[in-house]
């Protein structure tokens, strides 16, 4: 007896295949930025959920920002040149504004989509 649907077969990274945005465990987004310079090098940014439930971003540093509800919207955000607020896992740091080039796990070109990158 099959039960429908079988959601464990949406959570695996098919290889080969290059999504817009790579999702990992549970099926979220894997955005993410590393810090490059600092007392905390080499440690991992990942989106900032503000306690609205909402990412944050920006098209300046000074400009006002704009509240995503859905990860799946941050992409297009950062293709557009906004910014996003990213901070640790564990949220021991204030959210920094991180410029799309440092943001990986998303691409702007659309052969990323449909073919493999080898």
């Amino acid at each position: 007896m099959h039960i429908f649907p079988q959601w464990w077969g949406l959570l695996v990274k098919r290889a080969g295949c290059r999504m817009c945005v790579n999702f990992g465990f549970w099926g979220l987004a894997m955005l993410f930025a590393t810090v490059s310079r600092g007392r905390k090098t080499g440690k991992r940014l990942v989106p900032h959920l503000f306690q609205d439930n909402r990412y944050r971003v920006q098209l300046g540093k000074r400009g006002p920002y704009i509240p995503v509800p859905d990860y799946r919207e941050i992409p297009s955000y950062l293709a557009n040149g906004y910014s996003l607020l990213m901070s640790d896992k564990a949220g021991s740091q204030t959210p920094s504004l991180i410029r799309p080039q440092s943001v990986r796990g998303w691409s702007v070109d659309s052969r990323d989509l449909f073919f493999p990158i080898r």
